[in-house]
């Protein structure tokens, strides 16, 4: 996102929340740029909060390109929004992190009371849900919620409606009604902490040599390997996207579909505002490696196939600091890349990068965030992602 806070736009601020933050001032800037690279945003955009002059020049600068944009008959989008599902309700505390559509064409929406809903309260009624995948049909109704025992940050689903989530250093496996069939530790969280080589490699290009501020870094990387970022699953195998346990950057595991025999395939990825999702199809995965403007197709083994992609604001290209955040791929073999913004988008390519046109356009106030995006099954609605409002947008064409 150009201009603006990484990790979320607040007034044009950039807000980091950490624990330690008082330790960390009194460590200095090696010690923020540490902290920026393990959340992995890019550091000239989000430290510093712009003064007001700067930040009404940027503002002038969206209204110029939103203009333009209006000009550009290449810009008009295919589809319009159509509704809102409203995923939290704003009286029990809790966060919607992610989502994916069922084969029937229901959605699965990933729900956590460990994040918070800005303006509610916890639960206090014995019984209150709690992490959950939430069922919500077409038109947004809950028709169901499946209870989960962690906070579900990725899902996605086989051919034959068996489920796959990710969260909290934990993979589950679920049968078509819900049922947790299986439950293992992440790759990445399972992985042996101590001095890799790719640690002290990243302490040194960060110019990190105060015995504290490695015990910081090292400490974070702990804390973050938990987190899984993307999940997909083909007929063979599950893959999965988390921060690396080594460095700064990402990596992508494959296994099994019994959550077995994990092996690193992909890593050295950046990604940016915490962001690096993973989608497969066939025996290939594809990979929106965001900090880099790209889209990336890979065969099982994490080898380079193909890629596409170039920064730039025109409507082929990928905007802002880092761009396209998230993939899906159709069942007509295109692929949806959707941008956080500005503005947030959906897009649409052919298999080989050749640009296809706009989805969908929102010129909403934009945050660099997770954008999932998913198609009904037969191609007529898209669904992107809003976390700032829980909420899922659902786009197609209006009837006449």
């Amino acid at each position: 996102m150009a201009g603006t806070s990484a990790l979320g736009k607040r007034s044009g601020r950039a807000v980091i929340t950490v624990t330690n933050l008082h330790e960390i001032m009194q460590t200095g800037l090696r010690s923020i740029r540490v902290l920026a690279a393990l959340a992995g945003v890019c550091l000239l955009d989000c430290v510093w909060s712009p003064p007001a002059g700067a930040q009404d020049s940027y503002e002038a600068q969206l209204r110029a390109e939103r203009k333009e944009r209006e000009k550009d008959p290449a810009w008009k989008p295919e589809q319009q929004q159509l509704a809102t599902i409203k995923v939290g309700d704003g009286k029990q505390a809790g966060a919607l992190l992610n989502f994916c559509v069922y084969n029937d064409g229901n959605l699965l929406a990933c729900w956590s009371v460990n994040q918070k809903d800005e303006g509610a309260a916890p639960s206090k009624k014995k019984g209150a849900s709690g992490n959950a995948l939430r069922v919500y049909s077409p038109d947004g109704q809950l028709l169901k919620s499946l209870p989960l025992p962690v906070a579900p940050e990725a899902v996605c689903v086989d051919s034959e409606g068996t489920i796959y989530v990710g969260g909290n250093g934990r993979l589950l496996k679920l049968d078509q009604q819900g049922k947790v069939l299986l439950t293992v530790d992440t790759p990445a969280s399972s992985e042996p902490e101590g001095d890799s080589k790719e640690t002290q490699e990243m302490l040194k290009q960060l110019g990190t040599t105060d015995k504290k501020e490695a015990e910081n870094y090292k400490r974070m990387l702990k804390q973050r390997r938990g987190k899984v970022t993307g999940i997909a699953v083909t007929t063979q195998d599950v893959f999965v996207s988390c921060p690396s346990p080594d460095d700064s950057g990402y990596c992508i595991y494959r296994l099994d579909r019994e959550l077995a025999n994990p092996k690193r395939v992909v890593e050295k990825l950046r990604g940016c505002c915490g962001q690096m999702d993973v989608q497969a199809s066939g025996d290939q995965l594809w990979i929106p490696h965001n900090a880099r403007h790209l889209v990336e197709c890979r065969d099982r083994e994490g080898k380079a196939v193909s890629e596409f992609g170039k920064g730039g604001r025109k409507p082929e290209q990928f905007g802002g600091c880092c761009e396209p955040k998230n993939l899906r791929l159709t069942r007509d073999g295109e692929v949806l890349a959707a941008e956080s913004g500005p503005p947030t988008c959906i897009k649409k390519f052919s298999r080989d990068g050749k640009f296809l046109g706009v989805v969908a356009l929102l010129d909403d106030d934009a945050s660099c965030v997770r954008v999932s995006v998913d198609v009904s099954p037969d191609g007529k609605r898209f669904y992107l992602l809003d976390t700032e409002k829980n909420a899922i947008r659902v786009f197609g064409s209006k009837a006449p």
